[in-house]
């Protein structure tokens, strides 16, 4: 997700993150911490164009006319297909739980967005109804109080928004706390996330500076919480479908192999941005090819210029772009190559089984890489980041850098 609260309610299966029972530690230098992910199934199926449109609107970009065409025609994905192949989960957010003042909350951790966003017991009764009161922030607790003057207003091109108040309470992970975290408490919102009940909010671990708070913007949990760590980063393993973790304050060597390849962020957009150079496919030559790019673990899908996707698809027999899908489709038995960008000099290398999103119908199968539309920027979504190990390094003075390794091997 991307900028505000980008994305929520494009995602129906979650990552739900738990601490670990070992996770925390604490040291002369400061603090560390893990979250393990555990899996909560999708409600309903999930449609390619949809989402491809839902990221176009937290850009604030227009919306490509053929995705607009795909939405018209829109036919939802064979649900036969998904009990064919119950292991195939797609379309995930990752969320954690999260305690704000005294009340546990499912947040989505997304390093493409800056507000930390709850729904809360302020919302009108048709708005919360959908919730147990155990899941709505209730600002009346005696460690929650009330950021006079302070507001928050996110609005969406599909005209879904929420807004509300703003609060410092007690925010922790763990064993982490910030005491006095800005809370955006939601007094109004789109029947969109009436509806979506899997989540609770945002936990947004973009910049600082792009926080949506008025009069003045507010700092990140993250931002708050990294003076006390042992080290100024947290690192995320997305896995394909399987329990995954976030680091807070330390880098686990036992979590990936090889060397982290870095690059340092300019963040004059305020997100987790770097500069690819090339490509390669399978085990084919590299190709030069320099564009700006973000990491986002609030986006699934990975978007890549249009040069870039269309050359990867060329080499898997019997794909295309489906204007219905507004994504590209392919068959299911196909083994699909490997995909390497080229990263500071070195390569980053995704395997191919993350490009098989989900299946659509019988036999056929939707694609984990996408064009990127003309986007101001690529997006290195979920399909991407799965199976990489990736730090996110803010240093309390210097350069802030971005580091991708291959996660350690499982077996």
């Amino acid at each position: 997700m991307i900028s505000q609260i980008a994305g929520l309610g494009v995602c129906f299966c979650f990552f739900l993150v738990l601490p670990s029972s070992t996770g925390t530690s604490l040291n002369a230098k400061g603090k560390t911490f893990t979250l393990h992910q555990t899996a909560v199934p999708r409600a309903r199926p999930w449609f390619a164009a949809k989402s491809v449109k839902d990221t176009h609107l937290k850009y604030q970009l227009r919306v490509p006319i053929e995705i607009e065409n795909a939405l018209s025609q829109e036919i939802p994905p064979n649900q036969t297909s998904v009990s064919a192949r119950p292991g195939t989960r797609t379309d995930q957010m990752y969320v954690v739980n999260v305690q704000v003042g005294g009340q546990n909350m499912t947040l989505d951790l997304d390093t493409g967005s800056s507000d930390l966003w709850v729904v809360s017991s302020l919302l009108p009764s048709t708005q919360k109804a959908t919730r147990p009161a155990s899941r709505l922030y209730d600002p009346n607790g005696k460690t929650a109080r009330r950021l006079d003057g302070h507001s928050f207003m996110i609005s969406y091109g599909d005209q879904s928004y929420a807004k509300g108040q703003v609060y410092l309470d007690r925010v922790a992970v763990g064993d982490l706390v910030v005491p006095n975290q800005a809370v955006e408490v939601a007094t109004s919102m789109a029947t969109k996330f009436v509806v979506e009940t899997g989540h609770d909010g945002l936990f947004g671990f973009a910049a600082s500076a792009k926080n949506s708070v008025s009069p003045k913007s507010q700092l990140t949990w993250f931002d708050n919480i990294r003076p006390t760590l042992a080290q100024p980063v947290f690192t995320c393993s997305l896995k394909r479908h399987a329990v995954g973790s976030f680091d807070f304050g330390y880098i686990d060597k036992a979590k990936y192999r090889g060397d982290i390849v870095w690059s340092n962020v300019r963040g004059h957009r305020g997100y987790w941005d770097f500069n690819p150079t090339g490509f390669a496919i399978g085990d084919g030559e590299v190709h030069q090819a320099t564009f700006e790019a973000i990491a986002d673990t609030g986006s699934s899908l990975w978007y890549l210029p249009r040069t870039i996707a269309d050359a990867y698809w060329k080499q898997v027999p019997g794909s295309s772009y489906s204007t219905a899908q507004g994504a590209f489709v392919f068959p299911c038995q196909s083994k699909l190559p490997e995909m390497t960008v080229i990263v500071s000099g070195q390569p980053v290398r995704v395997p191919g089984i993350n490009m098989n999103y989900q299946t659509v119908s019988a036999g056929t199968c939707m694609g984990g890489i996408n064009r990127d539309f003309g986007m101001p920027f690529s997006i290195f979504g979920d399909a991407f980041l799965k199976g990489l190990f990736v730090v996110h390094e803010v240093p309390l003075k210097g350069q802030s850098r971005i580091g991708f390794a291959a996660q350690a091997r499982s077996d």
